[in-house]
């Protein structure tokens, strides 16, 4: 391709994972990691690789990268990040972490204005987040990302509210008849996640680079690091 400023999207922070690279006004296809590309960080170079000799572009020519940070997978929001860091340091692009739900909720129809996101927090709870479309169609976070309980979450619910995300197949669909469920392919998230870098980087002061500050967004401990506040907490 020729010399432009292209963006890369990571997200890996569910049990399928994805990458792509954007330009500004134009669609690239965004390409599936296998399920080891989720963990392993040989497989992630590896991919990324591939894709960018496809597209016949220069490391280089990476204007900046942007990764799911969370919530998510605590392995693979790891490895996601840590590649993001490294290709950044190592090619000077900036790195962006993007906020995995707002990523989700790009997805969403034009025709829908608000949202909730959600996902599997394990132990019966959700993540939960909310999010409306502003006048100039991005979204923005108007309910900070929190845990709640599946049952909790769903009987709050009012007729007419849209609800999307990983964590909709917990829901007990048939009992919420006036609430709109919105799928969608998880294995394009990489492009929403590249788009919304494009934007963030393309305002008139871009946000600094987080390439040495960047940290997955977890909001609870693994079952394991709990386990062991308890063990040595006693």
């Amino acid at each position: 391709m020729e010399n432009s400023e292209f963006y890369l999207g990571i997200e890996t922070s569910g049990r399928s994972g994805s990458i792509a690279i954007c330009r500004p006004g134009q669609e690239i296809a965004p390409v599936s990691l296998q399920q080891q590309g989720r963990k392993h960080a040989q497989t992630l170079v590896s991919e990324v690789r591939k894709l960018l000799d496809q597209l016949e572009i220069a490391p280089q020519q990476i204007a900046g990268i942007g990764v799911s940070r969370g919530p998510g997978s605590f392995t693979g929001l790891r490895i996601g990040i840590t590649f993001a860091k490294t290709f950044g340091y190592v090619t000077g692009a900036p790195v962006q972490g993007i906020d995995t739900f707002a990523a989700i909720a790009l997805s969403c129809p034009t025709e829908i204005s608000e949202t909730h996101v959600i996902s599997n927090a394990q132990r019966g709870d959700l993540f939960v987040g909310r999010y409306v479309r502003n006048s100039t169609g991005e979204w923005q976070q108007t309910v900070p990302i929190h845990l709640q309980d599946i049952h909790e979450f769903s009987s709050a619910l009012q007729p007419g509210e849209t609800v999307c995300g990983p964590g909709i197949d917990l829901l007990d669909q048939g009992s919420l008849p006036e609430i709109r469920i919105e799928d969608f392919p998880r294995q394009t998230l990489a492009s929403q996640v590249a788009e919304l870098t494009a934007t963030l980087l393309q305002q008139e002061t871009p946000p600094a680079s987080e390439v040495w500050n960047l940290t997955p967004f977890y909001l609870r401990k693994s079952a394991a690091e709990e386990k062991w506040d308890a063990q040595h907490n006693q």
